[in-house]
């Protein structure tokens, strides 16, 4: 089963990556989870070096993938008449040429020799035994387990990114121990992913936030303070948005830790 894994994760990979180059909405979100499963998988599974490898390209295409949501956002709150027009249209320029940069680079390393490598290298991987990587992979689970409780109200914005990325690779623990044939996740994999999905928005709109605080930095060095003055009640008024997305997370997460019996006796 094992054998499974491993070529799921490089058919995972290929098609992805495929789907990116011929410029799919979601290519990029796509193959930044295809290498972020296959990170989960090949940690759990003893493969260090492939694991590294996956994750230097998933790094490689990060600031790529954030400036995609973070166009996605200004789209949204520009189309509510939350900023500026004249604000958002200088953004919205200054992204989409960093943006068609980004992917020019992006696309290199889509097409580029080392994810091939990574794709082939996964396809040829020697299978250990079913009851092997079901061990391998629980042990994973459980250690990873460990760091799922909720943060408390106060914690701060690392510890709340640590926390997401922990249920992140819970999640995918559990999708690789379903498809080794363990029975009974489905429950959990689903809540998992409804609580990974609201720190995603969390995050989401925290980085897009911190985006343009930096802007207004930078614009208030080089003088231009009617740009910076007209961010601040753009700001001001994220500030809002991000703290009612952070309210969601944890209310999901409060939810969530209720359900597993180790949280409960660790409270």
């Amino acid at each position: 089963m094992s054998e499974t894994l491993w070529s799921l994760r490089a058919r995972s990979i290929a098609k992805a990556r495929k789907a990116f180059l011929r410029g799919d909405p979601e290519g990029l979100h796509d193959l930044r989870v295809a290498l972020r499963r296959t990170e989960a998988t090949t940690s759990a599974l003893g493969k260090k070096k492939i694991e590294k490898r996956a994750r230097k390209i998933v790094q490689s295409l990060s600031a790529l993938r954030q400036l995609e949501v973070d166009r996605g956002i200004l789209a949204k709150i520009r189309e509510i008449g939350r900023i500026p027009e004249n604000v958002a249209a200088s953004l919205d320029a200054e992204w989409n040429a960093d943006y068609a940069d980004g992917f020019a680079r992006a696309s290199r390393v889509a097409g580029g020799v080392k994810l091939r490598r990574l794709e082939k290298k996964l396809r040829g991987l020697d299978r250990p035994t079913r009851e092997e990587s079901v061990a391998r992979l629980e042990l994973e689970r459980n250690r990873v387990e460990q760091r799922l409780v909720p943060p408390r109200e106060e914690a701060g914005d690392k510890r709340l990114h640590r926390y997401r990325i922990a249920v992140k690779n819970a999640r995918y623990l559990a999708e690789d121990l379903a498809a080794c044939g363990v029975s009974g996740l489905e429950n959990r994999i689903a809540r998992e992913k409804d609580l990974q999905d609201a720190l995603g928005r969390w995050n989401d709109i925290n980085l897009f936030r911190e985006r343009l605080k930096k802007i207004r930095s930078k614009s208030e060095e080089k003088g231009a303070v009617s740009l910076a003055g007209e961010l601040d009640p753009v700001i001001a008024a994220l500030e809002g948005a991000v703290a009612t997305a952070r309210r969601e997370a944890l209310a999901v997460a409060g939810q969530f830790s209720r359900v597993l019996p180790f949280l409960q006796a660790s409270a």
